[in-house]
């Protein structure tokens, strides 16, 4: 929906004349030669996989206000015994109620009012959460997990207040309902950030002693579910939505028109508590010369507004036909074509899908310096234009972007931060033209700036983008965070198994499978969560897949199987199993022959692993061998068909045979228990196992001359007519 307005101060940027100029003081103050320049560049991370340059740390907050101070230690304890001594005769209802409004600093509301506007308070509400009633403990913390996932600030808020590690101390001392609700903060901390400290302290805890599992130490591995669904950047820009919160942009000298300009980054919105939709107008960015012309983009409730202006001339403005959901990263490039002769254009693409396209007949052609350039609010710095939510990289580009580039753009994901300079830093990630068309220069040469969380450097936001852009900027190129903004560098579960080791510091708790808990039952999900995790980590990062290569991850998780119990193998386990099988195939890439490959010799085609499962978990097993996966010819090269066809045989031969050989016989059978299927059951089982054996047998190279000896052993050493009658039938 586009319409031509005539110039009004409450619907566009027209009043910028009369706006506070200060910001932009400072900025020009602000100065840096190029040799300071050049040692803060930045490394090529790769995506969300790689560490971060700031590894020593889980959050940099550039924001110190709001630390809790060491000169106040001893304030802190007073502050909490009376604390205590104020809720000890209070009932549940009373008590949680002052917990509560001391958090929020004033009357709690679950709708109008619930950010934690001090960590300290927090911090002092664990100090003594040991000495409550468990039932206090359960009502309290269930409203903690609630305002957590309801905004990024409250989780922010619980980061900066260090809870993590007092939970690990807290869960020796509590029962099951509020050990399960500690569970749940920890998950939603670790969806934000988990370090390597924290994920030290995290596979300490689950270390068993003495082959008994620590108290509630099984219920952490509930975490491990999360870990893989971790979506958005590492790194990104807090916006609170107060006022004097945004980034003010240095002078811009002339703005990029002539060949078009396209505006990306990813974002988030976090609404403010009690905000008032017909009053609020959050603007995401702002670009204007003194005088008023210019480009803005600004929220209605949660629908975007594109606005052009012209001073004297009718304002251009385009409402985006897409609900953005709160909580929700998108990325949005917005590209402005210029047509001399003809309308100009501008196309809107969320997450790299076109929405919206709109004409307009006058294009902004002026020599006048942008000087009134913000993110994330207005010249004025009102609450009721400041965005509230999370940005990551922001970048202005000096071209008209094709839908192939803005594509590529999405597929490297939101931690991308760098300047399209290295092609073998998304050489797994891009499609081949996608590659030549941005990583040939021309997009590098046309980053007008690129401002990102990571490289700054107190309350000044280093401009990233290459040395040719300086001609842009009347002074130097870097931007400021107001005084409410914080840049946070948090970091993913990748990126902290890279740092410390790879993925193969889980392996040693498979080995935990058959030790007790304190009760001294086993727990037989513990199998299915760990395989869950594993597989789903593995399917979404390259760098894991290379880690389980290079340490044969397959061989070792199969030797565990072997070992344990088969009651661990449940469905859920094979389930997580053949979903792999189906990502390595349709992946295509170059380390999925060879994962797969290792995953059927050592876990697949091992029956040692497979005879004592369940007869369910079995028929699974081989049916999906025979129906779903047969299907895929073009993998059978992959697993090598002659050591899947001998395992196959040897399987039959000693495990599945129909009939117990009898004497004389040169070769000794397995017996197995009680649970041994049924002669209906091993017939059926059979015939499915042939059926894929068969498959590659006719889909193997050459002439088969080792296959089929393999089958004729096979018929040699048996005796019984009912073990060999189907695979005579197979030849």
């Amino acid at each position: 929906m586009s319409e031509e307005v005539k110039d009004d101060a409450d619907a566009h940027p027209d009043e910028i004349n009369q706006q506070d100029e200060k910001p932009e003081e400072l900025i020009r103050k602000a100065s840096m030669n190029d040799d300071e320049e050049n040692e803060l560049e930045l490394s090529t991370p790769n995506g969300r996989e790689t560490p971060s340059a700031t590894s020593y740390t889980d959050i940099i907050i550039h924001k110190v206000d709001e630390e809790i101070p060491v000169s106040e230690e001893n304030s802190n304890v007073d502050d909490t015994q009376q604390l205590l001594e104020t809720i000890a005769d209070k009932s549940n209802k009373e008590a949680s109620t002052i917990i509560l409004n001391m958090l929020v600093e004033g009357d709690f509301d679950l709708d109008k009012n619930y950010i934690i506007q001090k960590p300290k308070n927090l911090a002092k509400l664990f100090s003594i959460l040991n000495k409550m009633s468990s039932s206090l403990q359960a009502e309290i913390l269930s409203v903690l997990i609630g305002i957590m996932r309801k905004s990024e600030r409250n989780l922010l808020a619980c980061i900066d207040a260090n809870i993590y590690y007092k939970l690990f101390e807290l869960l020796n001392d509590i029962d099951d309902i509020v050990a399960d609700l500690l569970v749940d903060i920890l998950t939603v901390l670790t969806s934000l950030t988990i370090n390597v400290n924290e994920l030290k302290v995290l596979l300490r805890y689950l270390k068993t002693e003495n082959n008994v599992w620590k108290k509630h130490a099984v219920k952490l591995l509930n975490i491990f579910k999360s870990f893989p669904y971790r979506h958005g950047p590492d790194d990104f820009f807090n916006f609170p939505g107060r006022q004097d919160s945004g980034l003010v942009l240095p002078p811009i000298k002339t703005w990029p028109y002539q060949n078009g300009f396209t505006v990306s980054t990813w974002f988030r919105i976090d609404p403010v508590a009690n905000s008032v939709i017909e009053k609020e107008k959050p603007y995401l960015y702002w670009f204007c010369t003194s005088k008023g012309h210019g480009y803005a983009a600004h929220f209605v409730g949660n629908c975007l507004v594109i606005t052009c202006t012209k001073p004297k001339e009718k304002n251009f403005q385009h409402c985006i036909q897409f609900e953005f959901k709160s909580r929700e990263w998108y990325m949005i490039t917005i590209s402005h074509q210029y047509q001399r002769w003809a309308k100009s254009s501008i196309q809107c693409h969320i997450n790299s899908q076109l929405v919206s396209t709109a004409y307009f007949p006058w294009s902004i052609e002026t020599s006048d310096p942008f000087d009134k350039c913000y993110i994330g609010c207005t010249p004025d710095h009102s609450d009721l234009t400041s965005f509230s939510g999370q940005l990551s990289t922001f970048y202005l580009f000096s071209l008209y972007l094709e839908p192939l580039i803005v594509q590529g753009l999405y597929k490297l994901g939101p931690a991308y931060k760098n300047q399209f300079k290295f092609e073998n830093e998304s050489a797994h990630i891009l499609t081949e033209a996608q590659r030549k068309a941005m990583y040939d220069g021309k997009l590098m040469n046309s980053i007008v700036f690129n401002y990102n969380p990571v490289s700054c450097d107190e309350q000044l936001v280093l401009q990233a983008g290459p040395k040719t852009n300086m001609p842009y900027f009347v002074h130097n190129a870097h931007a400021q965070m107001l005084s409410n903004v914080r840049s946070v560098v948090a970091h993913s579960i990748y990126s902290t198994l890279h740092s410390i080791g790879g993925v193969q510091v889980f392996f040693p708790l498979f080995a935990q499978l058959d030790h007790e808990q304190i009760d001294g039952s086993i727990n037989y999900n513990v199998c299915s969560i760990l395989l869950f995790t594993l597989c789903e980590l593995i399917e979404r990062s390259y760098t894991i897949q290379h880690q389980m290569l290079t340490s044969k991850g397959f061989l070792m998780i199969g030797y565990y199987l072997e070992k344990s119990s088969k009651k661990h193998i449940n469905m859920e386990s094979l389930n997580s199993l053949i979903s792999l099988i189906t990502f390595f195939i349709k992946i295509q890439s170059k380390n999925s022959p060879l994962l797969l490959k290792q995953l059927f010799t050592h876990i697949f085609f091992k029956p040692s692993i497979w005879i004592n499962c369940s007869v369910l978990i079995q028929m699974r097993l081989y049916t999906y061998l025979a129906t779903e996966f047969v299907s895929y010819n073009e993998t059978y090269d992959s697993i090598r068909p002659i050591s899947g066809i001998i395992q196959t045989l040897n399987t039959l031969k000693y495990v599945y045979w129909i009939v117990e050989p009898t004497r004389p016989r040169i070769y000794q059978a397995k017996i197995l228990d009680a649970d041994r299927p049924t002669r209906e059951q091993i017939v059926e089982m059979r015939s499915y196992m042939l059926l894929y054996m068969k498959q590659l047998v006719i889909s193997g190279p050459g002439t088969q001359e080792e296959e089929l000896q393999a089958i004729l052993n096979y018929l040699h050493t048996i005796n019984e007519d009912e073990n060999i009658i189907d695979v005579l039938d197979l030849v």
